[in-house]
């Protein structure tokens, strides 16, 4: 009876570590095809994302053949590859931004001194 019992014990907690492993690995599924979907609506290239889709393709393939901890692993890292990538991108729209804003100040100050000037050298003619 105690054999039983003690068969049934690690069992169930077999059972129970299977399910925090399938959960986790559905979690980390879920965030990469979140990541990756959020990649797509940026409009990033494949070539941008490439590293990303590496990840996520090993970590279909380690799920298909029963590696949970190498499935989650390259989830997640496929997961961290797209974030980075729609960081990337975002980073770069805000320079482009930036520098176009910059060029604006620039210009309305240049526009400034030459009214600035127009002004004075009318304001010397009129005495």
């Amino acid at each position: 009876m105690q054999l039983f019992k003690m068969t049934l014990a690690l069992s169930v907690l077999a059972l129970i570590g299977c399910a925090s492993n399938q959960q986790a690995m559905d979690r980390s599924f879920a965030q990469a095809e979140g990541a990756k979907t959020m990649a797509t609506e940026a409009n990033l290239d494949s070539a941008t994302t490439a590293k990303a889709t590496a990840y996520l393709d090993s970590a279909k393939s380690y799920k298909e053949n029963g590696a949970e901890e190498e499935a989650i692993d390259a989830a997640d890292l496929s997961a961290l590859e797209y974030r980075a990538a729609v960081a990337k991108a975002e980073r770069d729209a805000l320079k482009k931004d930036d520098a176009r804003i910059e060029g604006e100040l620039r210009s309305d100050v240049e526009r400034k001194i030459l009214y600035q000037s127009i002004l004075d050298q009318e304001t010397k003619g009129a005495k």
